[in-house]
C-alpha cells in the first residue's frame, strides 16, 4: 500500500499538534512493514531535518505552498492536492492534522486531535474557528475512518461533526522516553532559561485554554500559604494573552513568575524533571501531551479534569476540578507530602513508559488497513 501523509501543517515554531505529527511520522517509519510513505509538505519546510535518521526510505511531495500562505495552503490542500496524489499512484490519504481533502475518492483516514472550534469557540481564534467550523465536520465525514487521540476527542467527534462512532478510532498519542542526562547538563538548561529552583512548572503556547491567568492568580495564594517555589510558564506568546498580562501585572508575586518564552522540545526533559510539580489546568485539551511528557521525565503532574486530561494522565496523576478553593488548597498539601510525590514520580514514569509513539504508529497502521479493507 502507498501511503500520503499530509504533513502541511508542520511549519514554524512547532506547538504540540505539529510535533505530535512529526512523532506519529517518525514512529511509521521506524516500523517493520511492506507500504510505501510519501510525505506531503511545504515547499519551504526541511521536513527531511525535522524527521531526522529513519530506519525507512520515504518519498517527499512538495506542495506549492510557503509557510505562512494559509489559505494558499487551504485551498491547494482541497482543490489540487487529489489529482497530484492520484498521479503518484497513492492508495491511502492519511491526514494528521485535521482535515482531509474534502475532492480525494480514495480510501483515508483524519486524525481529528480535538474540536475545540465546534465545542468551545470561545478558546480558539476567529479564523481558526470559522475555518474548522466550516471545514471539519465535513471533512471527518468524508474520510472513511477518523482517528482521535483519546476516548473524550472520539465521544466530542461523535457529537459535534455527527460521524457515526462506528467510524471513530482511538489512537492515543505516544511520548519518548527521555535519554539519561546528568546533574551538570540540567544545571547549564535551567541557568540558560534563568530557572532557578524550587519551582511550578506550567508548559504550552500561552493562549486563554491553557488557563495561565488563573494559574498565576491560584500562584499568589500559594505565596501566601507560605510555599518557597518561583513559577516558570515556558510557551511562545499565543492569541488572546490580555488576561494573562492582567494576571501578571496584579499579581504581589510578579518577581517569583518567570515566563522564559519557547523551549526546544529537546530541552524540555531535564527542565521538567527539576520541577516539584508540573501543572496543567487547561480548560479544555483534546489529549494533554505536555503531561505525558512531564511523566516521562519524572516530574510529578496536576491536571484538571477538562477533556482528555483525566485519560491520559489516569490514576498517575491528581486531577482537580476547576474550582478556586480545590487548587488554592491542595497545591500546598501536596507539596508538603514528599512520600505522594514519590509516589507519583514512580507511577507517572511507568505510565508513560507504556504509551509509545511506536505503540501509535502500530495502532494508525491497524487504522488504515481496515480504511482500505472496508472501502
Amino acid at each position: 500500500m502507498h501511503i500520503a501523509v499530509d504533513a502541511l501543517l508542520v511549519y514554524g515554531q512547532f506547538s504540540g499538534v505539529q510535533h505530535a505529527i512529526l512523532h506519529q511520522l517518525r514512529g511509521l517509519l521506524g516500523l517493520e512493514h511492506g507500504h510505501d510513505l510519501t510525505v506531503v509538505a511545504l515547499e519551504d519546510v526541511p521536513i527531511e531535518e525535522h524527521l531526522g535518521a529513519t530506519s525507512r526510505s520515504y518519498a517527499v511531495l512538495r506542495a506549492p505552498v510557503r509557510s505562512g500562505e494559509r489559505l494558499r495552503r487551504i485551498w491547494w490542500q482541497q482543490m489540487s492536492l487529489p489529482a497530484v496524489l492520484k498521479r503518484a499512484g497513492v492508495d491511502l490519504l492519511y491526514s494528521p492534522g485535521y482535515l482531509t481533502s474534502l475532492r480525494w475518492r480514495g480510501p483515508s483516514v483524519a486524525f481529528v486531535h480535538d474540536t475545540i472550534a465546534l465545542s468551545h469557540p470561545h478558546l480558539c481564534t476567529f479564523s481558526n474557528a470559522l475555518n474548522y467550523r466550516l471545514l471539519l465536520p465535513p471533512a471527518a465525514r468524508h474520510a472513511t475512518l477518523v482517528a482521535t487521540p483519546s476516548h473524550a476527542s472520539a465521544r466530542d467527534v461523535a457529537h459535534y461533526c455527527r460521524v457515526a462512532p462506528e467510524r471513530i478510532r482511538v489512537a492515543p498519542l505516544g511520548v519518548r522516553m527521555p535519554p539519561r542526562f546528568t546533574e551538570d547538563e540540567q544545571e547549564v538548561l535551567l541557568a540558560r532559561y534563568g530557572i532557578t529552583r524550587p519551582f511550578l512548572l506550567a508548559v504550552s503556547t500561552i493562549e486563554p485554554k491553557k488557563n495561565f491567568d488563573g494559574l498565576i492568580r491560584w500562584f499568589t495564594a500559594w505565596k501566601e500559604q507560605g510555599i518557597p517555589h518561583r513559577l516558570v510558564i515556558i510557551g511562545k506568546w499565543g492569541w488572546g494573552c490580555g488576561p494573562v498580562r492582567a494576571a501578571l501585572a496584579e499579581s504581589p508575586y510578579q518577581e517569583d513568575i518567570h515566563l522564559p518564552g519557547y523551549v526546544p522540545q529537546s530541552e524540555l526533559p531535564p527542565i521538567m524533571a527539576a520541577a516539584d510539580l508540573l501543572l496543567m489546568p487547561s480548560r479544555y485539551e483534546g489529549f494533554g501531551l505536555p503531561a505525558l511528557e512531564a511523566m516521562a521525565a519524572g516530574a510529578p503532574v496536576v491536571v484538571s479534569n477538562e477533556g482528555a486530561l483525566p485519560e491520559v494522565v489516569n490514576g498517575a496523576g491528581l486531577i482537580l476540578p476547576l474550582r478556586n478553593e480545590r487548587w488554592e488548597a491542595e497545591i500546598p498539601e501536596l507539596l508538603d507530602r514528599p512520600e505522594r510525590l514519590a509516589a507519583m514520580h514512580r507511577a507517572g514514569q511507568a505510565w508513560a513508559a507504556a504509551h509509545t509513539w511506536e505503540r501509535t504508529a502500530e495502532r494508525l497502521l491497524e487504522v488504515f488497513e481496515e480504511a482500505v479493507r472496508i472501502t
